[in-house]
């Protein structure tokens, strides 16, 4: 095996890593305190109701989605920010504007931002991780649960697509609806 092969599968296998550990202590996160506090915490509830999930959102994801996992530099500008342990959902779209041009030039050909993106993906997980979201007073909140309830299969594709933007090959790609 070559230097430089052995290098991209390096960076592969941390892009995959960042992403994977920061959505993971996400998920731990979201999922503990419920548990410890028997009610679901305001920042998952907050993330749950950011966007309004729609069809045409979704489309839009996924265009960037498949875009993205088609262009190495772009995921290299994704996966060195994923290195960045201060980087929160709520500045994700923020940092990705000023950190990576590559990465929003394929936010742009898509129909979509960065912090579009982030709130729709942050939406998508919030939801899924707390049943009790579908009964929350909240409209906008409620509309999302009812929304990814309703289109689970997809939504479940959008994530897992980004979710997978570090590997290489057509894997990354998300599930046609």
């Amino acid at each position: 095996m070559n230097e430089a092969s052995s290098r991209k599968k390096t960076i592969n296998f941390l892009s995959r890593l960042a992403i994977a550990s920061a959505f993971t202590l996400t998920l731990l996160s979201f999922a503990a305190a419920p548990d410890l506090r028997g009610e679901t915490p305001p920042d998952q509830i907050k993330a749950a109701g950011a966007i309004p999930l729609t069809t045409e959102l979704l489309d839009k994801m996924d265009k960037f989605i498949k875009n993205m996992s088609t262009d190495e530099a772009a995921k290299a500008e994704l996966a060195a920010i994923g290195k960045d342990p201060s980087i929160t959902p709520e500045t994700w779209g923020s940092v990705i504007s000023a950190k990576c041009p590559k990465a929003v030039e394929i936010f742009k050909a898509s129909g979509l931002t960065p912090d579009e993106f982030s709130k729709g993906i942050f939406a998508i997980m919030a939801v899924g991780m707390s049943d009790d979201l579908a009964k929350s007073e909240d409209k906008a909140v409620k509309a999302n649960a009812d929304f990814v309830a309703a289109n689970k299969s997809r939504a479940d594709a959008t994530f897992g697509g980004f979710m997978t933007l570090g590997e290489p090959g057509p894997s990354s790609s998300p599930a046609t609806p």
